[in-house]
């Protein structure tokens, strides 16, 4: 009873130091939200948060059979798009809490560590990348998960944040599996189908959270066979995970390829929710002389690192080698569409420039430094309190 107590104590967030509502008036009524001309073409616009994508080099050096995201790193490079690398707050788990920084705008940096924004914090409507979008005209809208609908309480969460319409697993008939979940082909085949299925002319908001590659990967299955083998590292967790990685670029290879012939302007978001369990970090980092046990802080938020890939069929400003975290990518999506921020997010672009990036593993400095959000202090508080505002007290 003791230690429940004190774990219940612990999931509350502290309110922040000087806040009010007249304090966040005081901050939001710096900044406006423009409209954006109702005649101008909006595109389409697609999300993929992708089941533990990442690309294990980041950690160390590795030498494989055959290069297992052949499509991801040619388009990072060659591509029309925007990419590089976003900093999750989560490892191997809670992939709730980056789709919670990405629509929101807000940052698991500021909340009790080993909490679930969705389960514990979300009790009522609030802004998001899905209202905004709601509001530039964008009608057609919609969640995917291909897992159970109340799992981290989506089912109440995604229409708190503005989604109309939610497809779990159970909204697919006689999907590909690849061993025991739906492939990342049959998830984007039905990201087509809205596309398909949408009235002509009218922008479609496809939000899609894959689960091909969670994790489970030291177990054999009869449908799926790993191909990619690493030299010098004898592990069926590292091997599988790289083959399923292989996968994921293969079925992102071919969403691309469709809507490359697309007559409407669309454009694709791809990133990774986190990276892999440690059983596909470990023998990585081992294999580089690394001792996961004694990480520097600089070796521990490499974990933390997954690639991010912002596509589109029309012309967009190329960037390359980007380094950013989740509750940034939003207003990146929004400014290569030329929309408009909404207030509460128009107050992160100062902040952006100092801090590019927030998240619950570490904060990066402008010059490349590494601290945290306590060491940042008052630099960071009026986004503290911005958010706070907005799961505690917005709409009161």
């Amino acid at each position: 009873i003791a230690c429940f107590t004190r774990s219940i104590k612990l999931s509350v967030p502290e309110k922040p130091n000087g806040y009010s509502l007249k304090k966040v008036e005081e901050i939001t009524s710096k900044y406006t939200s423009d409209t954006v001309d109702s005649n101008k073409k909006r595109p389409n616009v697609i999300v993929v948060i992708n089941e533990a994508f990442s690309d294990p080099q980041v950690l160390g050096d590795i030498e494989t059979n055959e290069d297992y995201m052949p499509f991801i790193h040619d388009l990072m490079k060659n591509g029309n798009c925007v990419s590089g690398t976003t900093y999750a707050s989560i490892v191997g788990g809670q992939t709730a809490n980056t789709e919670y920084e990405f629509l929101t705008g807000n940052s698991m940096a500021f909340l009790p560590k080993g909490t679930v924004a969705f389960q514990l914090y979300l009790r009522h409507a609030m802004p998001s990348l899905v209202t905004e979008l709601k509001s530039e005209g964008y009608t057609g809208n919609s969640a995917t998960h291909l897992q159970k609908a109340r799992n981290y309480n989506r089912d109440k969460a995604y229409p708190l944040l503005g989604f109309d319409e939610f497809l779990s697993q159970d909204d697919f008939r006689n999907p590909k599996r690849i061993r025991n979940y739906i492939s990342d082909e049959s998830s984007f085949a039905k990201i087509i189908e809205l596309y398909e299925n949408k009235k002509e002319g009218e922008p479609l908001f496809a939000f899609n959270v894959t689960m091909q590659n969670h994790s489970g990967y030291e177990e054999e299955f009869h449908n799926f066979t790993p191909d990619i083998t690493v030299d010098g590292i004898d592990s069926k967790a590292l091997s599988m995970y790289l083959s399923l990685v292989k996968q994921t670029d293969s079925a992102l290879q071919g969403l691309i390829d469709y809507f490359s012939q697309a007559e409407e302007d669309t454009m694709i978001v791809f990133f990774g929710d986190h990276q892999p369990t440690t059983y596909v970090s470990n023998p990585i980092l081992r294999n580089n002389k690394v001792n996961p046990e004694t990480l520097t802080d600089e070796e521990n938020l490499l974990k933390y690192k997954v690639p991010y890939v912002i596509w589109s069929n029309f012309d967009i400003e190329e960037q390359m080698d980007g380094e950013t975290s989740a509750n940034y990518l939003a207003m990146d999506v929004l400014e290569n569409c030329d929309l408009p921020l909404p207030a509460l997010q128009s107050s992160l672009t100062g902040l952006r420039k100092e801090y590019p990036v927030i998240s619950a593993a570490g904060v990066r400095e402008a010059d490349g430094t590494l601290t945290t959000v306590k060491e940042c202090g008052e630099a960071l508080n009026d986004y503290r309190r911005l958010e706070y505002y907005l799961l505690f007290d917005y709409g009161r």
